[in-house]
């Protein structure tokens, strides 16, 4: 149980690199777009599905802990990254 909670945060941290990679463009004063900002979502979310369908079919009673740990971290990543590129680089 405790192993199928840290390989969830490792899948959730490792799931947030693409969006980490468009906020840190945003964090630089690039003004990524739309379309990248909503595909890397789109990458971390179906990244995800699939390694919660692969521990699903491996064992079944390990998925709550799993899909649990994997989206916490993978959020929590995500707001600390963007409040970070929010702080570096306010709108006026």
């Amino acid at each position: 149980m405790a192993t199928m909670v840290i390989l969830g945060v490792a899948a959730g941290v490792l799931a947030a690199t693409p969006v980490l990679f468009t906020l840190h463009r945003a964090a630089r004063g690039d003004k990524p777009s739309l379309a990248a900002g909503l595909g890397s979502i789109l990458a971390s979310f179906f990244g995800i599905q699939l390694l919660v369908l692969a521990v699903y079919l491996g064992d079944s009673t390990a998925v709550l802990p799993f899909g649990g740990s994997a989206a916490l971290s993978f959020l929590a990543v995500s707001t600390v990254a963007g409040l970070v590129a929010w702080q570096r680089n306010p709108r006026k």
